[in-house]
């Protein structure tokens, strides 16, 4: 059989943010709200909830909110826990349109560690000791 990847789709709201399971993923829950009549005709609505995971430095390129709405494709995945119940999640790898990678990033698209790289100008000084270095590399004078 031919390997293949079973994908899921789910949207709805954030309803919980957990940043503190463990170093590499950000989990969070994601409600959806399902309307319905009970048998008496009475409006009611049915929560239903799906976890979600991602490696937490992409956390950084979106902003993950308690009532922020999200639409996300990602691998369903599961374990059972310690106390032996079955817990299903999916693991992001699409969110809002922005892509989530299977991996986690080791350096790219303005982020390292979790944290936005800030530009940073070369003061005159550098400016010059750097083309000092880059003229004795290359044999010439910059004037």
């Amino acid at each position: 059989m031919k390997d293949t990847v079973d994908y899921i789709k789910y949207h709805g709201t954030i309803t919980s943010i957990r940043d503190n399971v463990d170093k590499d993923y950000i989990w969070f829950d994601i409600c959806q709200k399902e309307p319905y009549k009970d048998k008496n005709g009475v409006d009611k609505v049915n929560l239903s909830f799906f976890s979600a995971r991602m490696y937490i430095e992409y956390s950084n390129k979106i902003d993950l909110s308690i009532g922020k709405d999200v639409y996300v494709q990602g691998i369903p995945k599961g374990y059972v826990d310690k106390k032996g119940h079955r817990q299903n999640y999916i693991h992001i790898l699409e969110i809002n349109g922005i892509e989530i990678s299977k991996e986690p990033p080791l350096y790219g698209d303005g982020y390292w560690n979790g944290k936005k790289i800030e530009k940073v100008e070369a003061t005159k000084e550098e400016q010059e000791e750097l083309q000092k270095l880059i003229d004795e590399i290359v044999g010439g004078t910059n004037e």
